[in-house]
C-alpha cells in the first residue's frame, strides 16, 4: 500500500485513539490509554481548536485545559465517533470529517468536527493533529 493510501487509516485511528484517550483522562482511568505524553505529542507545536461555541484555542491553552480536567467525569462518562471520513487529501496532509457524540450525566451531546491532520513519523501514530473545528449538532430524540 502507498504511504497516499495509508494516511487516511493512519488518521483514523488517531481520531479513534484520542477519543479514547479523552475518555480515560477524564473519567480517570488508569490504562494505557490515559498516556498525557502521547496525548502531547500528537498535536503539532501550531495546533488551533475551535470549539463549538466559536473560541480558538492554541495548543498550550488545550493541554492547560486537559491537565486540569483529569478525573473530571464519572465512569459512566462515554465518547462515540462514528462517519469518519476523508475529505481532502494532498501530500502528507489530511481534512478529516466526523461525529463525536459524548454521553454525560444522563446528558448525550453531538458535534461534527473537522480536522487536519498530517504525517509526523515521530508522532505516536504517525500523525499531528495541526487544526480541528467542532460544530454543535442537534441530538435525535
Amino acid at each position: 500500500m502507498s504511504e497516499a493510501a495509508m494516511l487516511p487509516e493512519l488518521a483514523r485511528r488517531e481520531v479513534v485513539a484520542m477519543h479514547a484517550f479523552f475518555v480515560a483522562w477524564y473519567t480517570g482511568a488508569d490504562t494505557p490509554a490515559a498516556d498525557f505524553a502521547a496525548c502531547e505529542a500528537a498535536f503539532a507545536p501550531d495546533f488551533r481548536m475551535v470549539t463549538p461555541d466559536g473560541i480558538v484555542h492554541e495548543r498550550l491553552a488545550v493541554l492547560k485545559g486537559l491537565r486540569r480536567s483529569r478525573r473530571s467525569q464519572p465512569a459512566s462518562f462515554a465518547i462515540a465517533v462514528s462517519g469518519i471520513e476523508p475529505l481532502w487529501q494532498q501530500g502528507d496532509a489530511i481534512l478529516l470529517g466526523y461525529v463525536e457524540q459524548q454521553y454525560r450525566d444522563g446528558r448525550t451531546t453531538r458535534r461534527r468536527s473537522t480536522a487536519l491532520l498530517t504525517r509526523e513519523t515521530a508522532a505516536p501514530r504517525g500523525v499531528v493533529w495541526r487544526h480541528l473545528q467542532e460544530t454543535w449538532m442537534q441530538v435525535a430524540d
